[in-house]
């Protein structure tokens, strides 16, 4: 009987840390991915910004304004990539700004 009880507790707890493990896994696995990503970043000197990069694309073909380190731009959004966005200003010319210059945008 005692070895029975034994057998079911060790049971249940490598089932335990088997979840566990496999969670540990899943974690390592996400923060393998954030820190190459990082890693690119750094070496190619391009940051992303996925609150940007969403906000443009929704603003495609719209009307933003868009501040940046040296001046407040208007324009019609284009494209938008990873690194930065392309607007039309109203004179028609078009402008490329780097994510990184951006200061505020409306």
């Amino acid at each position: 009987m005692c070895c029975f009880l034994f057998c079911r507790r060790l049971a249940a707890r490598v089932k335990m840390l088997t979840r566990q493990v496999e969670f540990l896994s899943q974690q390592t696995g996400q923060l393998t991915e954030r820190v190459e990503s990082l890693e690119s970043q750094v070496l190619t000197g391009l940051t992303i910004i996925p609150e940007l990069i969403h906000y443009f694309e929704v603003r495609t073909g719209q009307q933003v304004r868009v501040s940046t380190t040296f001046v407040t731009l208007e324009g019609v959004v284009l494209a938008t990539a990873e690194d930065g966005v392309q607007l039309r200003e109203a004179s028609g010319d078009l402008v490329l700004i780097p994510f990184a210059n951006i200061t505020s945008v409306q």
